[in-house]
């Protein structure tokens, strides 16, 4: 099946929707989507489309969102299918048995951060929706 990726922006949030399998042949995608992320500060990625996931997709995945996180960007995946979901367990339980790893430190925790787990996204994402909101209705910028 291919890949496809969907980047729809508001404002300084951009919502990414993959479609299909991530592996080898398609992490030059997530690379793509990285160069047009100018100015965001979160990323939400819905994960309801994305059927497979091989391990070099995972990999590839993981260093998407390091490099997001080294330039500030908050990232949010939710909506997983069982099979990604299982690759993600199976990895950060082989992690684990290592004894280097703990429910923060996992290989895949960055992934697996759920947006109401975090007030610091919370208040960005906040920010985000009254600034969409003002700027829909025409509303100059608040002074702070």
């Amino acid at each position: 099946m291919d890949f496809r990726m969907m980047m729809r922006r508001y404002g300084p949030a951009v919502h990414l929707t993959p479609t299909g399998e991530l592996d080898a042949e398609t992490r030059a995608a997530l690379d793509d989507v990285l160069h047009g992320l100018n100015g965001v500060s979160v990323v939400a990625c819905d994960m309801g489309h994305l059927t497979f996931m091989d391990v070099t997709g995972l990999h590839g995945l993981t260093v998407f969102v390091r490099r997001l996180s080294a330039r500030d960007i908050l990232f949010f995946a939710y909506n997983w299918q069982p099979q990604p979901l299982r690759l993600m367990d199976l990895v950060d339980g082989l992690y684990r048995g290592t004894g280097r790893a703990t429910e923060q430190g996992a290989p895949t925790a960055l992934l697996r951060r759920a947006l109401r787990e975090s007030a610091s996204a919370q208040r960005a994402v906040g920010a985000v929706w009254a600034a969409r909101d003002d700027a829909l209705r025409g509303v100059q910028s608040r002074p702070r």
